[in-house]
C-alpha cells in the first residue's frame, strides 16, 4: 500500500478557496484503486463532514457514530473515482454540514489526517 499523507492543519495553512490538494506518491498500477482515509475529530452533535471534489461532486460523508463529540472522533476509508485523479492529484473541499443544513469549512481538530492511498483493486 502506497499513500500520502497530511496532516489537516498544515493542509489549513495551503488551502486555495477551501481546497486541500493530495497527491499518490507513484502511479496506479493497473489491479490498484485510490481511496481516501480520513481520521477526524469530534464533530457537533447531529454534524457531517462531506468530502467533495473540487468541483463540487460529492465523494462520500462521514457520520459521527457512538457519543457526540466524542474525543475519539471518526475513521473513514472513500473511494475515489479514477476520474476524480488527475497526474495523480485530487483536489477535495471539505465542508462540515451542520444539523440545520448550514455548511462551513471544518476547524481546527476536526479534521485530522487525510491521505490518498492506493490499494489493491480487488479488495
Amino acid at each position: 500500500m502506497v499513500c500520502a499523507s497530511v496532516l489537516f492543519a498544515s493542509a489549513l495553512d495551503g488551502q486555495e478557496n477551501g481546497v486541500i490538494e493530495l497527491l499518490l506518491l507513484r502511479p496506479l498500477a493497473a489491479n490498484e484503486s485510490a481511496e481516501i482515509q480520513m481520521v477526524t475529530g469530534p464533530l457537533p452533535s447531529g454534524a457531517r463532514l462531506e468530502v467533495r471534489t473540487e468541483r463540487g461532486e460529492l465523494l462520500g460523508t462521514v457520520r459521527p457514530f457512538g457519543i457526540p463529540d466524542a474525543l475519539r472522533g471518526e475513521t473513514a476509508t472513500i473511494p475515489v473515482p479514477p476520474v476524480t485523479l488527475v497526474d495523480g492529484r485530487l483536489r477535495l473541499r471539505l465542508q462540515v454540514v451542520q444539523r440545520d443544513a448550514s455548511a462551513r469549512p471544518p476547524q481546527p481538530g476536526e479534521i485530522r489526517q487525510v491521505n490518498l492511498i492506493a490499494v489493491p483493486a480487488n479488495r
